[in-house]
């Protein structure tokens, strides 16, 4: 399914309401890929009870650079799986 977005002057996007209803529900944070064809747009879903749960995470978002602040810190290992989920391959 295809959805016409608008941009504001601030570069924000809104999301389609039925997307963020059915896909995104809950999920207050997203990862934005940049394709050959243009932007992908994810959730970024994690499970409450999830080490790397929003109540242990904080993104922060410099120019070019995002930096990740784990409170708690991170078993490496859970962070590989991540990247790899986020990159669409199978863990």
């Amino acid at each position: 399914m295809s959805y016409a977005l608008s941009m504001f002057n601030t570069g924000q996007i809104t999301l389609p309401k039925k997307w963020r209803d059915s896909k995104a529900k809950g999920v207050k944070k997203f990862i934005a890929l940049e394709k050959k064809e243009g932007l992908l747009i994810k959730p970024l879903i994690i499970d409450e009870d999830h080490p790397l749960h929003d109540k242990n995470v904080e993104l922060y978002e410099n120019g070019d650079n995002i930096k990740i602040i784990f409170k708690k810190g991170v078993d490496p290992s859970l962070l590989i799986d991540m990247i790899k989920q986020i990159d669409g391959e199978s863990i």
